[in-house]
């Protein structure tokens, strides 16, 4: 038995030994040093570093108002765009599962703005919105409107950015589309029979059988719209621009750690904070899926 043991943990050993070194290299060697990084004053091109223990993090919480303007910013970003963004892609989704003519064509042109690199996208939404001329702005001129600000106004930046995020639902489509297709034709037959309306036969059909997948893209939305950083830092200029109206979080931690005076280790401070406080919203999620998921619909 020892022999087959030995075997067995080399065979293990040789199919994912390649895997298993990536991992520790690019993952776990990465968090360990991040969070010893932390606990320093560590700068890029400064050889001196002094062990600070948990100061850092007091300085975060207790002295740094930019991190609470950050997370504040992140948090209204992720809360608006991320419900705003679900409800398009499940809207979409419930469109593409009709049984009509060309549907794979619309399914498809449906999906490809989420295949348009965001720099392209912040460039092109950048025409569009320019307060002066813009297309959007012009035509609101035509008919008597004074158009806003949009991205160059502290007013209207953040919402700008929401805005311009609901360009991207094309992956919480299709994991939709794909519950949707499981979902028992005959459910909806009895329903028609019973003389239920389309949103009673959401609420008693549809939804009980993808609230797994709904959960699952609560659970998605909610952490990449806290760690949303393309948009914001193109359209921000990496600064936050306007007035620190587009500062996310991300966009803070990185100007910290790869802007003057290079702070890395403060930067890994932020990021560990950041990290807990995703991990502790995931598992608010997690506690609030037993009000609505349906895991025994049948």
């Amino acid at each position: 038995m020892k022999s087959i043991a030995r075997r067995e943990a080399r065979n293990f050993l040789a199919f994912t030994g390649i895997s298993l070194l990536g991992f520790a290299i690019f993952y776990v060697y990465p968090v360990i040093r991040t969070f010893y990084l932390s606990l320093t004053n560590t700068r890029v091109g400064v050889d001196a570093v002094d062990f600070l223990g948990f100061r850092n993090y007091e300085q975060i919480l207790l002295k740094d108002p930019l991190f609470w303007h950050s997370m504040r910013q992140s948090f209204l970003f992720s809360f608006i765009a991320g419900p705003l963004s679900l409800l398009v892609a499940l809207y979409a989704a419930m469109l593409l599962n009709r049984k009509v003519r060309f549907i794979g064509v619309f399914r498809t042109i449906f999906f490809l703005p989420f295949v348009i690199p965001t720099f392209a996208v912040a460039s092109v939404f950048k025409g569009f919105l320019h307060p002066s001329s813009g297309i959007i702005n012009r035509v609101l001129s035509y008919l008597g409107i004074q158009g806003p600000g949009w991205y160059m106004d502290s007013s209207s930046a953040l919402a700008t950015l929401i805005l311009i995020s609901s360009w991207g639902f094309g992956v919480s489509m299709l994991i939709f589309l794909a519950a949707l297709q499981n979902v028992p034709a005959s459910y909806y037959e009895v329903a028609d029979l019973d003389g239920a309306s389309g949103f009673q036969k959401f609420r008693y059909v549809t939804f009980p059988f993808i609230s797994p997948v709904f959960f699952f893209n609560v659970v998605l939305a909610t952490i990449n719209g806290l760690k949303s950083f393309n948009l914001a830092f193109l359209m921000g200029r990496g600064l936050g621009f306007p007035a620190n109206s587009t500062l996310l979080f991300p966009v803070y931690l990185f100007v910290t750690a790869f802007r003057m005076p290079y702070k890395l280790g403060y930067a890994s401070a932020l990021a560990w904070v950041f990290f807990l406080v995703i991990m502790a919203l995931t598992g608010l999620n997690f506690l609030l899926s037993r009000y609505y998921v349906n895991e025994d619909v049948e």
